[in-house]
């Protein structure tokens, strides 16, 4: 007897699949799964004047929007520090020692008027070993070589320039969010209408000096007291937000 089919539980089964495979929700959780483990949460200031913070609604909804660098098969992950072998470490190609880590902090280090005992040349090391690559390569990034001007820009306002750029890592999704690198804004300065748009990235890491130069005077010298205050973040992210600010400060 030849096999048959019955043609309606052949339709009721396409249906069925159809229906509950997770084919539809496939990208979302991509999208989401992406946004959970590549960007760190972002902070939230709250400042007189306006906000001055990547919202993380904003940010994840601008992210989600655009056919950006998440989107990207060729980003890659976080690369650690120091590549190593299985004998030994591989030290930066400049036969130097000097060039490990500078920062030693620790969360309740009163370390924002610190002065950086490095070079820019150093610090643009350190910085690039933080930034992901894009289709093999990381002068994308508005961090990219940008280490004289942090150092320039700390000097100016008495600001230490590695936390500027370790808060800024952390706003930004080390250089990747939405608003970096379309607006040009690294520090996630929030205006009413949303992020706001600067003429070019230098601008932004002033403006980011500026205020926590401001904060600076109530007291607010370690990134303990900053995560904490509610001034800098929300309260209920604070604990995260400090954890992250100090992994990447001490990286340089």
């Amino acid at each position: 007897m030849p096999f048959r089919i019955n043609n309606a539980r052949l339709v009721q089964s396409k249906k069925f699949i159809k229906k509950y495979l997770p084919q539809k929700v496939v990208k979302e959780k991509v999208k989401e799964t992406t946004l959970k483990k590549i960007i760190p949460t972002t902070m939230i200031f709250a400042e007189s004047f306006g906000a001055f913070s990547g919202h993380s609604q904003n940010l994840n909804k601008a992210l989600l929007a655009s056919n950006d660098i998440f989107q990207s098969k060729n980003v890659t992950n976080f690369m650690p520090f120091m590549q190593k072998t299985k004998n030994e470490n591989i030290f930066p190609p400049f036969g130097s020692f000097d060039f490990l880590p500078k920062n030693k902090f620790k969360k309740n280090s009163e370390c924002l008027r610190e002065s950086y005992n490095g070079t820019a040349e150093q610090l643009d090391y350190f910085i690039e070993n933080l930034i992901p690559k894009k289709n093999g390569k990381k002068d994308y990034n508005p961090f990219y070589k940008k280490a004289d001007t942090f150092i320039k820009i700390g000097e100016k306002y008495n600001v230490n320039p590695t936390v500027l750029i370790a808060i800024a890592m952390q706003e930004s999704g080390r250089g990747t969010s939405f608003a970096a690198l379309k607006k040009n804004n690294i520090g996630g300065i929030m205006l009413s209408k949303g992020h706001a748009k600067f003429q070019n990235v230098d601008d932004c890491i002033e403006k980011m000096a500026q205020i926590i130069n401001e904060r600076l005077s109530d007291n607010y010298n370690s990134i303990e007291k900053i995560g904490k205050s509610g001034k800098y973040c929300e309260k209920s992210v604070a604990d995260l937000w400090i954890k992250n600010v100090m992994f990447y400060l001490n990286k340089m």
